[in-house]
Order: structure tokens, then C-alpha cells, then sequence
């Protein structure tokens, strides 16, 4: 899709429909670091928009950037998983305060179920803990509206909005009708240091502007369109918000519906479409949070809380669905998961991280902190090589924290995408705290797990544009650890003897694995 497209309709999954309602907003900039539910949202922009689509180093860089941007006049996007939220986390609370100038939509894809994830938490607590609005659409044709309104409601009210997506609703697809794309905003960039200065002399005004904005912003949900009530005169009623919403029409027409696509919604709302109903239920992936609402209005309300739903994993589109019976049509409905067979991720033949552990569990006895990436499935049968496993850049600081109780031969693994991404802090701080660690950077040309995204190290844009290039070594060397070595994982009866070498020398060793990913080897040799 140009940015002049007309009017149209297709099938688009919600991903690539939030991406094409980004472009048809006017964005000047569009901003993410990969994460699966919401990598391929950069990757259709890096296609498909003739502006700029980046990949950059994390998350924080990733909004903080975008704030740039805005503050420039334009409109920007910002994307990331649920998890990179956490990262991005302390501009994004101070941002709130000051306000913005251009339209920032900030694209957050959670994970229920945590198919792709280290944990299944609700980006709609952040929005609340932020006091920024956050849309939550149902289908793709609602991702594309919700972002283009995003922008819209970001310059009325001076906010962040967040949009809100899952994995059901980034990864499946619907039929949207397309429009036309606005016009970028002219750059205005103009001195405003009472709502661009986090200082304290600047912070209780505005915090008191931020909670005003959100008391307003509660209000206007109220002629939004996107918080509705449909009654079919039954006694019985469900409250559902974004993919639950779909799931809750499977419940009959016997229900009366109230769906939540936009938060804060005025608890009045709920106040209303509960009252004469005798059981209410609540249908939403993630944590309570319309539920603990609802039971402020009514003693029978059924959900989460109530035990009804479990609190863990997806709440799918069978919750409703009545218990099996003898009805063979009923139980052709109801799946039974335990009944389906396991088929756990492994390691591609050929990998290259598979011959580094082998040759790391030949170095003797090691202790191995974990990182989050493919190498993450060395934990697994039969390698059975990797010991911990927390978060991004957490392995080498996790194995500083080993070494200063005086144990060695630990190492640290970590990719390297996630030691550009956060690894760079804990490295340096290992070294000026004198640990004794091996930390090993498996180098495989790209972001792999989630499909192969360039880095800095390889030279390459998110557009496949020539880019500036890192040496990775010598920003290792840069850190000051005791030894940057390189050695080839496929030789593995010479990488356990550098593995070996250094497990048993104090101080920081960085062992670089260098070796591209199997997958796009040939590739990179076609050139």
C-alpha cells in the first residue's frame, strides 16, 4: 500500500492493519524493536512506507525517539510486546506529565498464553498506572480505526495513547476497508520548557494538568462510540473487551453485551448496563480490571475473580461454550488441549548455537546464566545447557551477582541483538566491579527469533538500506574486560579449549561465537 492509496477492501491481519492505519494518520516515523506479537508491524512499514521505519536498540531508545519526533510536530508510531513495555517504561511515565506535541501512538502487543513470552502480564495496568488512554480493538478492521483515532486523540489531549493489541488480534486476519491517507504534519519544532523539562519545578503542575486531562478523557469516552451497549431484554448480561468481545457473541443472543474498547471508561457506564440483571459476566484477556469495577455495581458478577475463568493463560473463544454432554455437536465445539500433543520448540538442525553449548558443557562444569533468544531452547533436552533464564540482558548480570559470592566457572549467554539491546550496562558494571565471569555473545547476524531483523552489527536498515556498521568486538573491547576472543562454533573441540581457558581465569572474558544463523547462511554468502 502507497501512502496515496484509495479507498479499498482485503484480507489484512490486525498487525498489518495497524501499520496501514499508522500510514494513513500521517506518521512521519514509525519506531520498534522486534518482539513477537508486534514485529511484523515494522516489517510491513519497512515495505510498504515511503518514510522512515526503524528497528532501533530497545524499547526505551524506541519511545524516547519517537518523543523526538513529536516534539518535532510529527506524528510518530512506536511498537513493542508486552515486556518491552517494562523497558520503556521510564520515559513513558514522565512523558505522560509533560505532554506531547505531534500525534505518538504507542503500539503494545501483549501476549496471553505466553506463546512467545516470559510472562503473560496486562499492558492496560501500565495506561492506568501512566493515566494515558489506551484502545482496545476487537478485530483488524478495529486496529486500523483505533490507530488512525490514536493520533487524532494524541494532539486533542496532548497524550500518549496506547494501543492495545493481543496475539489473537495481531496475528489473525479480517476483511478491512482502507481509506485515504492524510497529509504528513508540517515540522514545528518551538522552545516549550514548562511541558518539555521533567524538573521538579515543573512536575506537580504537571501532574495536576495529567489528572485533569484524564477525568476529561473518561468523559469523552462516553460519546466515543467505542465503549456500546447492545440489549436483547434478557435478564443475563457480559462485559467484554477487545478479542473477548468476539468470543462473548459466541455466548447467545440471550446476553446482553456492554463492549469495552476504550479505557478510562466512566464506571458509570458499567453502573447502568448492570442494573436489573441477575448474574453479570466479565470476558477479558489479562488481569480483572473491568471485573473489579463491575462488582463495585452488582453482587453476581461472574469471571476471573469469581473463579468462573481461570487467571491463567488465554481466556479463548470457548469459555462460554456449555460444559460437554452427550450432544456429539456440543463436544465437536469444546477442544480439549491436554488431548493435543506436545510439540515444544527446539533448535534448528545445523544451529549453530547448539555446537557452542556442546562445546561449553565439554569445558567441565559450568554454571549458566540464561538470556532471552533461540539459544534459550539450549535449556531444553538434550543440551540441558542453560541454568537460569529472567529477562533481557539479565545473564550477565545475573552471573556478576554469582561471582561475588566467590563462586566461579560461571558463564553468561547471551545473543547478540539482546547484548546491544541491555547487555551493555551489565557488562561494564561487571568489569568495574571486578567479577569473575564468562561471558559468551553468540553473534548470529540478525535478531533470529523473531525473524531475522538486521542490528547494528550487520549493517542493515529495517528497509534493507545500507546503514552504519558496529564492530562488536571492539565495542566488547570498549567495555574492558580481560580478553575479547572470536572463535567459531563449529569447531568445537577448539572452542571448549578457549571455553575451558577462561572458566578458569579470574576476572571479565568475552568469548564472542561468531556464526550466522543457520537459516539465512546462504544468504548472506549469495550476498
Amino acid at each position: 500500500m502507497s501512502n496515496s492509496s484509495k479507498p479499498s477492501k482485503s484480507l489484512m491481519s490486525g498487525n498489518e492493519a495497524i501499520a496501514v492505519g499508522a500510514m494513513e494518520a500521517g506518521i512521519s516515523l514509525a519506531v520498534g524493536y522486534p518482539g513477537t506479537p508486534s514485529t511484523d508491524i515494522i516489517e510491513y512499514l519497512a515495505k510498504n512506507f515511503s518514510g522512515n521505519a526503524q528497528w532501533v536498540l530497545n524499547e526505551k531508545v524506541a519511545l524516547e525517539t519517537a518523543i523526538g519526533a513529536s516534539y518535532a510536530g510529527r506524528r510518530a508510531l512506536c511498537t513493542m510486546k508486552h515486556v518491552g513495555l517494562n523497558v520503556a517504561s521510564d520515559p513513558l511515565m514522565s512523558v505522560t506529565y509533560l505532554g506531547v506535541k505531534g500525534g505518538l501512538t504507542l503500539l503494545v502487543a501483549d501476549d496471553p498464553g505466553a506463546y512467545s513470552s516470559q510472562n503473560e502480564q496486562d499492558s492496560r495496568l501500565y495506561a492506568r498506572f501512566a493515566n494515558m488512554p489506551c484502545l482496545e480493538p476487537s478485530d483488524a478492521q478495529e486496529a486500523k480505526d483505533m490507530t488512525k483515532a490514536a493520533f487524532d486523540l494524541s494532539e486533542e489531549f496532548r497524550l500518549p495513547v496506547m494501543l492495545r493489541s493481543v496475539t489473537r488480534i495481531s496475528h489473525s486476519a479480517t476483511p478491512v476497508e482502507t481509506g485515504v491517507t492524510k497529509a504528513e504534519n508540517p515540522v514545528s519544532l518551538q522552545k516549550d520548557p514548562a511541558h518539555m523539562l521533567a524538573v521538579p519545578s515543573n512536575v506537580i503542575r504537571c501532574h495536576k494538568e495529567l489528572n485533569d486531562k484524564y477525568a476529561r478523557l473518561a468523559q469523552w469516552s462516553v460519546s466515543s462510540g467505542y465503549n456500546r451497549v447492545m440489549r436483547t431484554g434478557f435478564k443475563k448480561g457480559i462485559i467484554a473487551s477487545g478479542i473477548a468481545y468476539q468470543y462473548a457473541q459466541e455466548a447467545g443472543s440471550e446476553y446482553n453485551l456492554l463492549k469495552i474498547g476504550f479505557y478510562p471508561f466512566p464506571e458509570k457506564t458499567i453502573e447502568d448496563f448492570v442494573k436489573g440483571l441477575d448474574e453479570v459476566w466479565v470476558m477479558e484477556e489479562g488481569e480483572p480490571l473491568i471485573e473489579e469495577i463491575a462488582k463495585k455495581y452488582h453482587k453476581n458478577v461472574r469471571g476471573k475473580l469469581s473463579g468462573d475463568f481461570k487467571r491463567e493463560g488465554e481466556l479463548g473463544p470457548d469459555a462460554m461454550l456449555p460444559p460437554a454432554t452427550d450432544d456429539t455437536e456440543v463436544k465437536a465445539c469444546v477442544i480439549n488441549q491436554d488431548e493435543l500433543p506436545k510439540r515444544p520448540p527446539v533448535m534448528c538442525p545445523g544451529c549453530p548455537h547448539r555446537e557452542l553449548y556442546k562445546a561449553l558443557k565439554q569445558a567441565g562444569p559450568v554454571f549458566t546464566t540464561g538470556d532471552i533468544g533461540c539459544y534459550t531452547l539450549g535449556a531444553t533436552p538434550p543440551l540441558s545447557a542453560m541454568d537460569t533464564c529472567l529477562c533481557m540482558g539479565a545473564s550477565i548480570s545475573k552471573a556478576a551477582g554469582i561471582s561475588y559470592q566467590g563462586l566461579k566457572r560461571v558463564a553468561a549467554v547471551i545473543g547478540d541483538s539482546t547484548f546491544l539491546h541491555s547487555g551493555i550496562p551489565a557488562l561494564i558494571s561487571a568489569v568495574y566491579n571486578k567479577a569473575n565471569v564468562l561471558v559468551l555473545i553468540l553473534d548470529n547476524s540478525c535478531v533470529a527469533m523473531t525473524g531475522h531483523q538486521p542490528t547494528p552489527l550487520t549493517g542493515q536498515t529495517a528497509k534493507k538500506e545500507e546503514g552504519g556498521r558496529v564492530s562488536l568486538k571492539d565495542l566488547c573491547l570498549a567495555c574492558g574486560p580481560a580478553s575479547v576472543e572470536i572463535v567459531n562454533p563449529y569447531k568445537i573441540e577448539d572452542t571448549a579449549k578457549v571455553l575451558s581457558e577462561k572458566l578458569a581465569k579470574d576476572g571479565v572474558h568475552v568469548v564472542i561465537s561468531e556464526s550466522p544463523c543457520v537459516l539465512i547462511a546462504a544468504k548472506l554468502k549469495k550476498g
